[in-house]
């Protein structure tokens, strides 16, 4: 998976793929998603 994605930084990009290593099931879950969805879930995560 490419950690570039329109209109996140590099430090914000690394602290989520921590995360997701952490959390096996929801990095399988989003790597189903499509861009979009993957688009709107980084949001909901950057807002905590």
């Amino acid at each position: 998976m490419s950690m570039e994605v329109e209109g996140f930084d590099d430090d914000f990009l690394y602290s989520v793929f921590d995360c997701l290593v952490s959390h096996e099931s929801e990095a399988k879950t989003f790597l189903v998603k499509s861009m979009k969805h993957r688009k709107i879930w980084l949001q909901k995560f950057s807002q905590g």
